[in-house]
């Protein structure tokens, strides 16, 4: 009866871990970026990557083994998004028309 329970909770698993793989894979992007003061080819497809991070936690999310594998992919997700988004406003703030 055990060996069921696990054969089912494989496409959530592997959804966790692309989630989380997926916003660690954006904060080394990001980080490189910062550090070299160079624009990344990647960078221009940052909303795809947290995208994919936030589509495959939720059925993570919604599995009691793997929970939170989904909950460190959306955490890394959301915070990214707040990250860029808090950047973007305070460099606006700064310097609004370079």
């Amino acid at each position: 009866m055990e060996l069921g329970n696990v054969k089912q909770a494989k496409f959530p698993a592997i959804a966790g871990w692309i989630s989380i793989l997926s916003g660690l894979f954006i904060l080394l992007l990001f980080n490189i970026s910062i550090l070299t003061n160079y624009s990344m080819v990647l960078l221009d497809y940052f909303i795809v990557f947290i995208g994919t991070g936030f589509i495959f936690a939720w059925p993570a999310i919604f599995s009691k083994n793997v929970r939170f594998l989904g909950l460190w992919g959306l955490g890394i997700s959301v915070f990214m998004l707040l990250f860029i988004f808090v950047i973007f406003i305070l460099g606006w703030m700064i310097n609004p028309f370079p």
